[in-house]
């Protein structure tokens, strides 16, 4: 099957998705501009500016058509509902622009007779900063000994050890 021209690489699996056609891709690149930004916001403000996550859209194709695969296009569009239900991290290719860390955030999908063994669809991808790198320290909330501290000695140092087992639990 021939590539189109945008397509879909998973980036964890590392999956690639192409579809039959490519009907339209509209690219929405904004800044959002105020005046007055909020205290908080202010740092993401340049020149009163501030970029506004990526939305690509893409108007996409796809069918049995000369596919040896049975339900190849029910197949596809199974997996893009997986992706964007589970909220999967994609890098999508367009012939203008490469586009990275981006969320399917709208699959809509229609069936009639202008693709009569498929689907055709709008699939809209937004940006997202990643997540940072989760801390890896699995004893940040239990105490852990690191035996460092010395051991009480319940020996005869000053009186028997009964008298020390008393001092101990705080009674005199």
């Amino acid at each position: 099957m021939a590539t189109s021209t945008a397509y879909v690489l998973l980036k964890d699996a590392g999956y690639k998705y192409t579809f039959d056609g490519v009907t339209s891709i509209s690219h929405a690149l904004t800044l959002k501009v105020s005046t007055e930004p909020d205290g908080d916001e202010n740092a993401d403000y340049v020149n009163h500016a501030k970029n506004e996550p990526d939305v690509l859209t893409l108007s996409v194709v796809a069918s049995d058509a000369h596919v040896p695969v049975i339900g190849w296009s029910r197949q596809v569009l199974t997996s893009l509902c997986q992706i964007k239900e589970h909220r999967l991290l994609c890098k999508v290719f367009t012939s203008l622009r490469v586009y990275d860390n981006m969320l399917l955030t709208s699959l809509s999908v229609q069936q009639d007779d202008s693709c009569p063994d498929g689907w055709t669809g709008t699939l809209t991808f937004t940006h997202v900063n990643p997540p940072a790198a989760a801390y890896t320290d699995g004893y940040s909330s239990s105490p852990v000994s690191t035996g460092a501290s010395a051991a009480k000695s319940l020996g005869r140092q000053d009186g028997s050890v009964m008298t020390t087992i008393l001092r101990e639990a705080g009674i005199r």
